[in-house]
């Protein structure tokens, strides 16, 4: 066959691609000669097979490691044992590199063997990570960017991708928000920067924004994540423009390698219980705490038990001294089990990597799981030296059953001496006379209360990558997002939400298509032998439509049908649907430059245009610049234990995406007016069009210093970072003569500013299989405050918004009430008549003032939710095959509210009672007010919710076991590793309920917030 040599196809190709730099939103096809080989050189030499062993200077072989003939393009890959072979021309050269390591050539010389060690790369730092549309090598990096390896990520067995970096990336808070299976955690990096709009993250996957956010990471499975990369400053995040302001977490996927196919399998199987319980009072407990509610007066005679309890069943039980333990009969043990198995290789030309994943969780409580079944093909392709095409296509099932609110809400609230079942031991809908509270195994019958959610997720990123000129390329990426979603819900006629009325059914169907369509030019060049550049330039297009449909009936004739058939309900039904379109155009330009290899410079700037936003007032710009000084290349540190230090700055503004579609153009309402003597429905505006509505920004100052020690066995940062936010949506009052009573406003601003520690290190590093031990430590603070907001006194200074809890200098959300001192005692009559108008027994507040009442004036800021310092530890211990890990994670000084005490603590008398200290005239206690039949809860009760949220969490503990190379060689694998592992086994904090950790998107912990779990689990991980 003719060889067609790589000078003549240059000019053709260079024409076509010319003519493509003219359209900025498509490809043309291209035409080629089939089946062509590209000669890079014309010599004959005699061809020899080389084999050899690539280590690094510990003898630890480098599995992975590339092995390139120098001039060409032909590669191997090492495998497991660091082992090669490659077919090289006898006088070649060959080229060894591998992450983290300087890269080496040696000759061949006519030789059939030639092995390689490699040196770490301290003063180079090759280890290339993610930034936002492209890559650096980590010494390069100016902004604050921190890398999650698969490794770190496989630490926690959990279902979602993000709930697996708590603890291990500093400046990110990642908070549960309950027990239940599946359920989405809570995000924060760096803090909040909006009083109403979202302070999610941007979530990237494969180079493609996601479009739903932090939910749609549920469907990717964690096993299939080869890396994460959080852009935490804004010089990082301003390349994502008006979506960067809270932070940007890119996902990188698993792709495939050259070298031999790869098989993988994994498989983890666990039992889960409550990580704790709370002590509720059982049916002595309560009839003790009855008797006392009645007392007439405070000081008074309790009344006999005839009187007081006037419900038969409850003598019945105090007779007999009966008590059910509603907690005991709805909880139970849960598992959860996850298998995986992956396919990966490759030939110089194509690689592939494929998995199918298979995760399902059962709760705690019998009818809420989760399951998800996952598949994902990346595919890459190098047709020649100039194209390179590539696809990432992942498909995932995913289905919730969120169970009922009211299974723990009514197994806390029960009368303990009620019964919940009869002498046949068949369920008793109501335990006790009482109408108000029903039997919470009633929610657990089969069928009788659903709430099934399912979502299909299609994701299919491709690319198209064009080497137009030497370090000029192209990159066309195509990422369609594809989500449907499917909510049933069902309450038969016995559950706490009809109470015997008839049986309502309801599903909500959406449909959610996405796509972003990007062009990507770069131009990366050597000026001289102690300059480079690259500039970067982005065109990028994304738009949604998201379509939804709701219907919901009540009286359906026989329960079993569920929700499937809603037209046979008797009674009618309510209809709904919307249509909710939008789209951003964006232009972004980046340039990057370097000076000898130690002063490093980046600048970029984009343009985002959004339909959210009114004509005239859709394009906005957001600059960032960012620097830094790589000390460690100095003469000065030369010869020292320095091996990194590299000083760097940043400054850039992001915004917030805060204006929902069709928000400026005043949305319409339905209204019920007069038709003469008739009522009729009509419309009109709901609220204020406002066309000078625009995005949040976010300004931010960020400085840092990253190091390392000891030629990196001991490294980490440090950043400090300040963030001022303007033009924060908030609600301006108006006159009630306009006829509206609010319109919305870019009118109020925070500040954020914080500290980052980590360091990492080796304490013990011992060559092979000796012993070792490596700690990863990471510690964050930051404080958070307004200084704007819509209220401005009579001088224009922005001022207090007392009625939502906003104070100026002071977090977004704060605690503020009444300070409780005490309890009014038996000889403080008096004073608590004429400071409170209240009794002994009752909540003693303080007189903030000291007027000798209290007022309004006498409430305080309490406290806030954020945290005084949070983050992680981490302990790994190795020697031999055998692996210990400890992880903690902690998050200390900051208040929380929980409305569970509110709801579980109300002293009434009537509903089960947490177990407290209460008063009573011979028991003259501060803790907690005499119980009081004449309130529902106490005067004031509001100052008993607030308690010390902080705790240290044991987040995991494994053990492992990696069987050696001889076992394994003969068992035909490459790897096998068994392991056993503990999650959240226990806990440390001063908050007597579940579980401390609470997400802020809850508000506050609920009544009938489900425990949080731990677990005891089994894996087993081979490589073929």
């Amino acid at each position: 066959m003719e060889k067609l040599h790589l000078k003549k196809l240059k000019p053709k190709a260079r024409a076509f691609l010319l003519a493509l730099l003219l359209s900025i939103l498509g490809v043309s096809p291209v035409l080629a000669e089939p089946n062509t080989e590209i000669d890079i050189s014309s010599s004959e030499t005699f061809q020899t097979t080389v084999t050899g062993t690539i280590t690094d200077e510990n003898g630890v072989p480098l599995s992975g490691a590339s092995i390139v003939i120098k001039g060409t393009t032909t590669g191997a890959v090492a495998d497991f044992d660091g082992n090669y072979s490659i077919s090289v021309a006898s006088d070649g050269v060959l080229v060894f590199s591998y992450v983290g390591y300087a890269p080496k050539e040696i000759s061949v010389n006519g030789r059939s063997t030639v092995n390689a060690t490699l040196a770490p790369d301290a003063s180079a730092l090759d280890e290339v990570v993610l930034v936002g549309y492209g890559t650096q090598k980590k010494g390069e990096v100016t902004g604050a960017i921190e890398t999650v390896t698969a490794e770190q990520l496989s630490i926690v067995q959990v279902s979602s991708t993000i709930e697996a970096i708590k603890g291990q990336v500093a400046g990110v808070d990642v908070q549960a928000t309950g027990g239940r299976p599946g359920q989405n955690p809570t995000v924060r990096i760096r803090g909040r920067r909006s009083i109403s709009a979202s302070n999610d993250p941007l979530y990237v996957v494969d180079g493609i924004p996601l479009i739903d956010g932090p939910a749609s990471m549920a469907d990717i499975n964690p096993d299939d994540i080869a890396s994460m990369q959080v852009l935490k400053d804004a010089a990082a995040t301003a390349v994502y423009g008006s979506r960067g302001a809270n932070g940007v977490i890119l996902v990188s996927t698993n792709r495939g390698r050259v070298g031999k196919t790869k098989i993988t399998y994994s498989a983890r199987y666990g039992v889960t219980s409550a990580t704790r319980l709370v002590d509720m009072m059982n049916g002595a407990e309560f009839a003790e705490l009855k008797r006392e509610s009645r007392r007439i007066g405070w000081n008074g005679a309790i009344p006999a038990d005839t009187e007081v309890f006037l419900d038969p069943i409850e003598l019945e039980s105090i007779a007999q001294g009966r008590s059910t333990d509603y907690q005991d009969l709805v909880l139970d043990n849960g598992w959860q089990t996850n298998h995986q198995i992956g396919i990966s290789g490759g030939s110089e030309n194509t690689t592939f990597s494929t998995s199918i994943g298979y995760f399902k969780e059962q709760g705690i409580i019998s009818n809420q799981d989760f399951e998800r079944i996952s598949g994902r093909v990346n595919v890459d392709h190098k047709i020649n030296d100039i194209f390179k095409v590539g696809a990432s296509f992942l498909v995932a099932k995913t289905e919730q059953n969120w169970g009922s609110n009211a299974t723990m809400q009514e197994a806390l609230a029960n009368n303990p001496l009620g019964v919940p079942r009869d002498a046949e031991g068949e369920l008793l809908f109501l335990p006790t006379n009482d109408g108000i509270r029903t039997n919470p195994l009633s929610e657990l019958v089969d069928g009788a209360f659903i709430d099934e959610r399912q979502q299909t997720r299609i994701f299919t990123p491709i690319y198209l990558d064009i080497n137009i000129l030497e370090g000029l390329k192209w990159t066309t990426t195509f990422g369609p997002d594809i989500r449907i979603g499917r909510r049933g819900t069902f309450a038969g006629s016995l559950t706490n939400t009809n109470r015997g009325g008839p049986g309502r059914a309801g599903i909500i169907n959406v449909n959610d298509f996405g796509y972003t369509l990007e062009n990507l030019l770069t131009y990366n060049k050597a000026l001289t032998d102690r300059q480079n550049l690259k500039v970067t330039l982005l065109q990028s297009i994304q738009k949604s439509r998201l379509e939804v449909n709701t219907g919901n009936v009540t009286g359906i004739p026989y329960e079993s049908q569920s929700f499937y058939n809603l037209g046979s309900a008797t009674a009618g039904g309510v209809l709904a649907s919307s249509l909710t379109e939008w789209a951003l155009a964006s232009f972004m330009g980046r340039v990057n430059y370097d000076f000898d290899g130690k002063y490093l410079f980046q600048a970029s700037l984009r343009a985002d245009g959004s339909s959210r936003l009114a004509p005239g007032n859709q394009w906005k710009y957001f600059p960032g610049i960012s620097a830094g000084w790589r000390i460690d290349q100095e003469d000065f540190l030369a010869d020292t234990s320095v091996s990194e230090l590299k000083l760097r700055a940043s400054y850039g503004q992001v915004g917030n995406t805060s204006v929902l579609p069709y928000q400026t153009a005043g949305r319409l309402g339905s209204t019920v007016y007069a038709f003469g003597e008739e009522p009729a429905l009509g419309f009109g505006l709901n609220e204020i069009p406002n066309e000078d509505l625009t995005w949040e920004v976010s300004k931010t100052f960020d400085i840092g210093l990253d190091y390392g020690f000891l030629n990196n066995r001991i490294v980490g940062s440090i950043d400090y970072f300040r963030t001022n936010t303007d033009d924060l949506l908030l609600e301006r009052a108006l006159p009630s003569t306009s006829g509206y009573s609010t319109v919305l406003q870019n009118i109020g601003s925070t500040q954020t500013n914080g500290v980052e520690f980590t360091i990492s290190g080796g304490i013990i590093d011992n060559v092979g299989d000796g012993f070792n031990w490596d700690i990863d430590l990471n510690i964050s603070t930051y404080k958070e405050e307004i200084t704007e907001l819509a209220l401005k006194d009579e001088n224009g200074n922005p001022i207090d918004d007392t009625g939502n809890n906003w104070f100026i200098g002071s977090p977004i959300n704060v605690f503020f009430d009444y300070e409780k001192i005490g309890i009014w005692q038996a000889n403080e009559e008096a004073a608590a008549l004429a400071a409170e108008n209240k009794v002994p027994g009752e909540i003693k507040l303080k007189d903030q003032n000291g007027d000798g009442v209290i007022t309004p004036d006498d409430r305080i800021i309490l406290g806030s939710d954020v945290p005084d310092i949070y983050g992680g530890f981490n302990n790994k211990f190795s020697y031999k095959g055998i692996d210990l890990g400890i992880f903690f994670t902690y998050r200390l000084g900051h208040m929380l509210q929980s409305n569970f005490h509110a709801g579980n603590n109300s002293l009434f008398g009537r509903y089960n009672n947490l177990d407290v200290d209460y008063w009573t005239i011979d028991n003259p206690t501060n803790a907690f007010p005499r119980p009081n039949e004449n309130q529902e809860r106490p005067r004031d009760g509001s100052t008993l919710t607030y308690f010390g949220g902080g705790f240290l969490k044991l987040r995991n503990i494994s053990l492992g076991y990696t069987l050696p190379e001889s076992v394994t060689e003969k068992l035909g694998m490459d790897r096998l590793r068994f392991s056993i592992s503990g999650q959240n086994l226990f806990f440390i904090t001063d908050f007597e309920t579940f579980d401390p950790e609470v997400g802020e998107d809850e508000g506050a912990l609920d009544s009938g917030i489900v425990p949080s779990n731990k677990m005891w689990s089994f894996s087993l991980n081979a490589t073929f």
